[in-house]
């Protein structure tokens, strides 16, 4: 199957992936279901947490250590990325 793999450089794709499509999605649906879009701020979080399940997956139901490990860096990325953009100005 073609996302039965254990290499990292997969789990990194995915990770990177997979809140990028949920990023689009959210910005695109939300607005058309509820009539108002939420903060980008709130969308980009969501979108990033949206890697957990596919984290969860990889790592305890195909124990597929590599590749979980892979999405766990770029979740760990974009986390940082997402503090240092919506930090606050003192």
């Amino acid at each position: 199957m073609l996302f039965k793999k254990d290499s990292a450089i997969f789990g990194l794709t995915l990770g990177i992936m997979i809140p990028i499509c949920f990023y689009f999605l959210e910005e695109n649906i939300i607005p058309v279901i509820f009539g108002v879009a939420f903060r980008s701020s709130s969308m980009e979080l969501f979108a990033l947490v949206m890697n957990l399940p596919i984290f969860r997956y990889y790592l305890m139901s195909l124990k597929y250590e590599r590749t979980a490990k892979g999405i766990l860096f770029a979740t760990f990325v974009y986390g940082l990325i997402w503090v240092y953009v919506n930090q606050e100005i003192l």
